[in-house]
């Protein structure tokens, strides 16, 4: 049987990718109107991931999926544009930075290992492609994942209280922060208080699929939850509580709302491309943006451009690279008795 596709979550992920996009852009150019919450798109990822992880994964994990066939599927599926991103990073970095290649060499590497080295420079977690930060911990929550779904039998209970005592942590370092949107880039302090960043929403992504809440909302039709969705991304600054809002209600209702929804005819063919562009727009938009602020330095007729050379690119690599790069591995793979 066809595994269930999500393909307005595939969509929504990629609404939300595009509000990250546009956040660094209208940010780094100081363009007048852009997402002031982008940065939460990380969170919506996280809480999706959760479910499309457990979605996926929960039934062969039980049935003997090992550790290492897992791990492998899931760097079959990000590692190639980590690669591609670590590379455009290094390309795009600032010449006039202290150091010099030994320097560069270590913090490229880092984002290749997925090390936050950065840290160690006094720097981002990963300054050379500074996304990588999340999938450091998407990686790290799958693992956890992994270890849990072993044991079909785990009680709900424990997850409830990882997001409860998680929460609690996230809040207090949204009230001292101001917010989510350094949480887990910018320092040592922000780089920890990343675990319990990823812990409510990839747990609460995990508990909405094992207990099917999703399947008993109504469904609504897919352009509603996709609206609401960049509705909240585009919201004008507000006090760290509205993060906090968005992290434990908003999301996770419209992760729900979203797997129900009803699909539009003529929106199918938009959220396939907005779900295939999703991630390596996310992955590699970073380098491309700085590459075009030392070109123009941040004039503010460079934003769209800026944008639009990101999109193109990601189009590009995802064509030309991403999709048979992993294709060519899965197959190879398979020949040699792996799980697909």
């Amino acid at each position: 049987m066809k595994p269930q596709r999500f393909l307005v979550l595939d969509g929504m992920r990629g609404i939300a990718a595009f509000a990250v996009l546009w956040w660094h852009a209208g940010f780094g150019f100081s363009a007048g109107f852009y997402p002031r919450h982008g940065y939460l798109a990380v969170d919506f990822f996280f809480a999706l991931s959760g479910f499309v992880v457990a979605h996926a994964y929960a039934a062969r994990i039980q049935v003997g999926l090992s550790f290492w066939a897992f791990a492998r599927l899931r760097l079959i599926r990000l590692y190639p544009m980590i690669f591609a991103g670590g590379v455009l990073g290094a390309l795009a970095y600032n010449p006039g930075w202290d150091g010099g290649i030994t320097k560069l060499f270590w913090l490229d590497a880092s984002s290749f290992l997925l090390l936050p080295l950065g840290l160690a420079f006094h720097e981002a977690t990963f300054p050379v492609n500074i996304p990588v930060w999340s999938l450091f911990f998407e990686l790290l929550a799958n693992a956890v994942y992994w270890a849990a779904a072993r044991r079909p039998n785990t009680d709900a209970a424990r997850a409830v209280l990882l997001i409860a005592v998680s929460s609690v942590l996230l809040g207090g370092i949204a009230y001292l922060a101001g917010g989510l949107s350094n949480v887990g880039v910018s320092s040592a302090p922000a780089f920890l208080a990343g675990f319990p960043r990823v812990a409510v929403s990839f747990t609460l992504g995990v508990l909405i699929f094992h207990t099917r809440l999703h399947e008993r909302l109504p469904r609504l039709p897919d352009f509603c939850v996709a609206v609401v969705l960049a509705s909240l991304l585009l919201m004008p600054p507000c006090p760290w509580w509205y993060d906090m809002a968005c992290v434990l209600l908003a999301f996770p209702l419209l992760l729900c709302l979203g797997a129900q929804a009803r699909e539009t005819q003529h929106l199918h063919r938009l959220w396939y491309w907005c779900g295939a562009l999703s991630y390596p727009l996310y992955i590699i938009h970073e380098p491309v943006l700085r590459a075009m602020f030392r070109l123009h330095g941040g004039q503010h007729g460079a934003c769209l451009l800026a944008m639009f050379l990101a999109v193109a690119a990601a189009w590009l690599l995802l064509r030309l690279y991403d999709e048979p790069l992993r294709r060519r591995l899965n197959t190879g793979w398979t020949r040699r008795g792996g799980i697909c």
